[in-house]
């Protein structure tokens, strides 16, 4: 079953989305495409009241995947770049896909 995991940075971040688009999120793609990352759209929120300002939805084939990949040998260069880009840590939130509908 798919799984989307949110990722999704706090607005009082500072935050490089040339950055993130150019060199975090390739990054991500070359290193957790072999676990199952099937793509990826970034977000930048514009609502100032929002408590988040930029959100990456990574959309994985199971949720075991994304579970491999987090716990791959990967993850350490993955996670360890995000000061690169943003001087707060993310949150994330997994969860298989139950339903859906195209438009």
């Amino acid at each position: 079953m798919p799984a989307h995991v949110s990722v999704l940075y706090p607005r009082k971040a500072k935050f490089d989305m040339d950055y993130y688009l150019t060199s975090h999120m390739p990054l991500v793609k070359k290193s957790w495409s072999k676990y199952g990352l099937e793509k990826y759209t970034v977000t930048q929120y514009d609502d100032p009241e929002s408590p988040y300002s930029v959100g990456c939805l990574l959309e994985f084939n199971s949720l075991d995947s994304f579970k491999k990949a987090g716990a791959g040998p990967e993850a350490k260069e993955v996670f360890g770049d995000i000061p690169n880009f943003s001087d707060e840590q993310p949150s994330i939130i997994a969860g298989e896909v139950k339903g859906g509908d195209t438009a």
